[in-house]
């Protein structure tokens, strides 16, 4: 037997990983679709339930809850007979608070003072106010407010399949655009473009080319299973965040902060204070919170569900606007 070395062992075993590989590509990529979804499936499910298992465990130094606000979503496309917003602005929020237990969301369907979240502010360029936005947010107490809008949805005809097999298949393309503002520094902590692709048949082709209108049952179904990575990732990206609060009020000698019991403070908690007195200018005629050094200490005297007072501990000059974290 002809001995081999160690390099031309390596080169061998690269070339039949390499064929195996196009081997199991050109499977996939003639037919193999339900060994493909079955993998996808068997991934995401793993994903979830390792997500699912981590948002339960709470650190001792982490325990605070955040508190979310969610404008409706948009639909910024010609495509208005589509139930996009009725998924979006009932089925996501339903979502958060049923999977994300960190969180308290607070969105338009409550009512109130919450109906500010219906629609965001927005500069003279029609882009979202992130600065605007996020006075508001700190007035409910948020620690982050959620914006989303469908982008786009089309149809296009794209080839498949490899040589004597390829085949015009007929697609709708759906995109939607997330973006979550952080109230400390309104900036976004997340800012994704969610795409899918479905396909559709001769029939659901000639019906939407004339009627004009993209309405199908295999899009509302996609939309719904949409809302599921796009609410884990609003979930991950505002527990990733540290909880902060606002001083939006002083009434004398006691400092009023927006949030309570609810989000887990408790009466004699201290709470850090920051400065929050320095704005910058960015592009677009945005402005952003500048996060300050620690000018002081309060501590928690009243607390209500959603609204505490707080006296001095250390520390002076302490203004509106200040921004506190738990000691």
């Amino acid at each position: 037997m002809t001995p081999y070395k160690s390099d031309q062992i390596s080169v061998y075993i690269r070339l039949f990983a390499g064929a195996l590989a196009l081997f199991t590509g050109l499977l996939i990529f003639i037919g193999c679709a339900t060994t493909q979804t079955v993998v996808e499936k068997s991934t995401k499910t793993i994903a979830r339930t390792t997500r699912d298992i981590s948002r339960k465990i709470v650190l001792s130094d982490d325990d605070l809850k955040r508190k979310v606000g969610m404008f409706n979503f948009e639909n910024n496309t010609l495509q208005k007979t589509q139930n996009f917003q009725e998924i979006f602005n009932k089925g996501l929020p339903d979502y958060l608070s049923d999977q994300c237990s960190g969180i308290i969301l607070l969105n338009p369907a409550a009512g109130g003072l919450l109906n500010a979240l219906k629609e965001p502010p927005k500069l003279k360029s029609g882009l979202i106010d992130g600065y605007a936005l996020t006075i508001l947010g700190r007035q409910l107490g948020l620690n982050a407010v959620v914006t989303g809008s469908l982008e786009d949805i089309r149809v296009i005809d794209e080839l498949q399949g490899v040589l004597w097999t390829k085949d015009t298949q007929h697609l709708v393309m759906i995109f939607i655009r997330v973006a979550i503002f952080d109230t400390r520094t309104a900036t976004k902590i997340l800012d994704n473009t969610f795409d899918r692709r479905i396909e559709i048949d001769d029939l659901e082709y000639r019906m939407i080319q004339d009627s004009g209108q993209i309405k199908l049952p295999a899009v509302d179904e996609t939309l719904n299973r949409l809302l599921a990575d796009i609410g884990d990732s609003i979930c991950d990206a505002v527990r990733d965040q540290p909880w902060d609060g606002y001083i939006t009020e002083i009434d004398g000698d006691r400092y009023v902060i927006p949030s309570g019991s609810e989000v887990g403070l408790e009466q004699g908690d201290v709470l850090e204070v920051f400065d929050g007195s320095r704005i910058m200018e960015g592009v677009g005629g945005q402005h952003f919170f500048v996060p300050g050094l620690k000018i002081g200490e309060i501590e928690i005297v009243a607390i209500t569900q959603d609204r505490l007072e707080a006296k001095l501990v250390s520390g002076e000059d302490i203004k509106k606007g200040s921004t506190v974290r738990r000691k």
